[in-house]
């Protein structure tokens, strides 16, 4: 189990240099930002104090080395633009977009599960079809169509519902709901597809035959093994789960990271941008690093087959 794990720790290393030295260099690539820092009444003088007080007059590969030094001591530098530092930046937005996503994404998980496994239980019946079609329907529905008519329906004509802001409760509940409805159907779908897969083994219905309660038979026995593959799609949700903050922030003016990444990539601010692709990356690598120690936990044939 420890060499599994560490194998898997070296693994996310190497994976975050490599994502380091890609979004420094795509970052660079995409244009000066003295081109929206200077202005036309701007001596020569001045503008090389700027860029050199930036950082921008050195190489590549100078920029590089002390791009990474500095992250490794928790230093992300400075915006461009806003002249605050980015970790003030973003120590004032993650926690905004934390209210958001976090609540989403556990309820979206509670309830894929929950119909997931009663869609498979009562197969072909009326409850299974109404999940299929949710999914179907969530799957077809582009989100932010979604959100911006959730906008319309409840908040313009209906007035139920404010359209942004989150100071109440009510405001968390377009945003919320749009993102459950954003990850909700993927994952439903497949906790129904490993479901019917595993109560159709025999060591399902050998434990039927020998007389176990049902409720033991799905929630402690199939479940535990149907959980494998929706554990990897719980990994990979995470880079979803930030492109769905993105969208809803900007429909439900939500003063999150995805607001701020958003704007930062539109005025070349590379600090901010380069900075919050890091914190996501590192977030990812992180999730699918304890899938893989919860894949070794679940199955502890897994961690012999692949460390």
């Amino acid at each position: 189990m420890t060499r599994f794990i560490i194998v898997r720790i070296l693994q996310a290393i190497v994976a975050l240099i490599g994502i380091a030295v890609i979004v420094f260099f795509l970052v660079r690539v995409s244009g000066d930002p003295m081109a929206l820092i200077a202005s036309p009444n701007m001596s020569e003088e001045q503008y090389q104090k700027i860029k050199e007080s930036l950082g921008l007059d050195k190489s590549w590969g100078e920029q590089f080395w002390i791009y990474i030094k500095d992250m490794a001591r928790g230093d992300l530098g400075e915006s461009l633009i806003r002249e605050k530092p980015v970790t003030t930046m973003i120590g004032e937005s993650m926690p905004n977009t934390l209210k958001l996503t976090v609540p989403s994404f556990v309820l979206s998980m509670i309830l894929s599960f929950f119909l997931g496994v009663m869609a498979a239980i009562y197969r072909d019946s009326f409850w299974d079809q109404g999940v299929k079609f949710l999914a179907v329907l969530g799957q077809a529905l582009p989100v932010f169509w979604v959100a911006i008519m959730a906008v319309l329906i409840f908040s313009v004509y209906l007035e139920w519902l404010p359209v942004a802001g989150m100071s109440t409760p009510a405001h968390y509940i377009l945003p919320v709901g749009t993102m459950i409805l954003f990850m909700l159907p993927g994952m439903m779908r497949l906790v129904r597809s490993s479901m019917l897969d595993v109560l159709d083994s025999e060591y399902i219905k050998m434990a039927r035959i020998k007389g176990l309660p049902e409720r033991s038979v799905i929630w402690k026995h199939a479940l535990r093994n149907a959980l494998i593959t929706p554990l990897t799609i719980i990994g990979m949700l995470l880079p979803s789960l930030v492109l769905g903050a993105v969208i809803s922030e900007q429909i439900f003016n939500w003063p999150g990271m995805g607001t701020m990444i958003l704007q930062a990539t539109f005025e070349r601010d590379f600090p901010v941008v380069q900075s919050i692709t890091m914190l996501t990356a590192i977030l990812v690598l992180g999730i699918n690093l304890l899938v893989d120690i919860l894949y070794a936990y679940i199955d502890p044939q897994i961690r012999y087959q692949r460390a």
